[in-house]
């Protein structure tokens, strides 16, 4: 038996009906999604925004705070694809496919992200694993 392969309508009305105060919109051959996330009740608050093209892995920015906090003698953010744009990296392409619902996996890999790099921004140490080695000493204030 094959493996389903979801819709982007699919993915996105599974988003919606899990996380009823999320925003989305179909678009030509996928979809934006936002949500507002607070990982732990110890954790800020922050604004994610996935888009998402038939086929193609989902992309996840962090969309507020912008700039996300980082040690002083960090350079740029951990295991991101983008820094500026804040674009993170919750999954290698072959952890994930079109026959994996969007709502079960890249959301909650988002929220791990988040709770890594919070640990990351406070003690400068990565322990969110991947590629590189993101680990940075915290400058004293």
């Amino acid at each position: 038996m094959k493996n389903r392969r979801y819709t982007s309508a699919q993915q996105l009305n599974t988003l919606r009906i899990r996380y009823p105060d999320s925003e989305g919109k179909l678009l030509r051959n996928g979809f934006e999604w936002e949500i507002t996330i607070t990982p732990t009740a110890l954790s800020d608050t922050y604004r994610i925004k996935i888009v998402y093209q038939d086929g193609m892995l989902p992309q996840v920015y962090v969309i507020t705070p912008k700039p996300l906090q980082m040690p002083k003698s960090a350079k740029r953010l951990p295991h991101t694809y983008d820094t500026k744009r804040q674009r993170i990296c919750v999954c290698l392409p072959s952890d994930w496919s079109q026959s994996k619902l969007i709502a079960d996996t890249i959301v909650h890999w988002s929220i791990q992200w988040l709770i890594y790099y919070e640990h990351w921004a406070y003690t400068g140490i990565w322990e969110g694993g991947g590629h590189g080695n993101w680990d940075v000493i915290p400058v004293s204030a």
